[in-house]
């Protein structure tokens, strides 16, 4: 990247401090960059999907396909089959794959 600075008070030799911002912008679904995992078919989340069964909740773990929007050192924005109410897998105690049934941890 190159700039040009002209002027009266510009000299040879002078330090100058120069910021570049980035405009603000708004994004519907903002996931950690934790829970981003990217293979040969593209990046994607791994959703959390509840089913009702006789004995409670099982809960699976099923593969979304998503567009990095924007990103930074903690969180990435996302499009895709998402939503800000969906639950996503940031961690594991095991390497989990698409369709496993998962366990969530209690609070």
């Amino acid at each position: 990247m190159q700039f040009r600075l002209e002027g009266e008070d510009i000299s040879a030799g002078m330090q100058l401090t120069l910021s570049l911002g980035q405009k603000s912008a708004n994004y519907d679904v903002i996931v950690p960059n934790s829970a981003l995992r990217t293979d040969a078919n593209g990046t994607f989340v791994l959703m959390v999907t509840a089913k009702s069964t006789p004995l409670g909740n099982r809960y699976y773990a099923n593969r979304v396909d998503v567009n990095v929007l924007a990103t930074d050192d903690v969180n990435s924005a996302v499009s895709g089959g998402i939503s800000s109410y969906d639950y996503v897998l940031t961690t594991s105690t095991k390497p989990i794959e698409p369709g496993q049934m998962v366990r969530l941890i209690e609070n």
